[in-house]
């Protein structure tokens, strides 16, 4: 069987859209891929989380659960999956993803399309495989989107 490596990234202030995140990486697995996981670091200032005390109470546990990806992260991915929350643009996760400059051949797959920057991902290199039947996933849905991603993956490589 073919290894495919995906990395899972995602930006989240309250565990919303972690949760959403690891049931990708759950199914990822579930196809059998190695997996990394990586949360995006918070551009606000600390006054500006200081005033949302769940944002702050996620902040620490999530701060001592993930690491922030790495350029090393990216090369070692044959399919990234993208993370962030669908009501409204996330500055996090287009810094993140302005950042590159050529990954083709790699799979980009977003969990969400809805305020998600597909242009930069498209810009970047990435083939990008979205969620099948609609924009705002559920568990369930991003388990599957994980399988999915892995399969087509691997089916590319081989």
């Amino acid at each position: 069987m073919t290894q495919v490596n995906v990395l899972v990234v995602f930006y989240s202030r309250h565990g919303e859209t972690e949760k959403v995140a690891l049931a990708a990486g759950v199914g990822a697995i579930e196809s059998r891929a190695n997996i990394r996981l990586r949360r995006l670091p918070d551009l606000a200032d600390a006054e500006t989380i200081a005033r949302d005390p769940r944002w702050t109470e996620h902040l620490e546990r999530m701060n001592r659960d993930y690491i922030a990806p790495r350029e090393i992260d990216a090369e070692w991915a044959d399919v990234t999956i993208l993370a962030s929350p669908a009501s409204e643009p996330c500055a996090e996760m287009e810094q993140y993803l302005s950042g590159f400059k050529n990954l083709t051949g790699k799979i980009a797959a977003p969990l969400s399309t809805e305020g998600f920057p597909l242009a930069i991902a498209a810009r970047a290199g990435f083939m990008i495989v979205a969620m099948a039947g609609g924009t705002a996933p559920g568990i369930d849905a991003a388990r599957a989107h994980g399988r999915r991603v892995t399969e087509i993956s691997r089916k590319l490589k081989a």
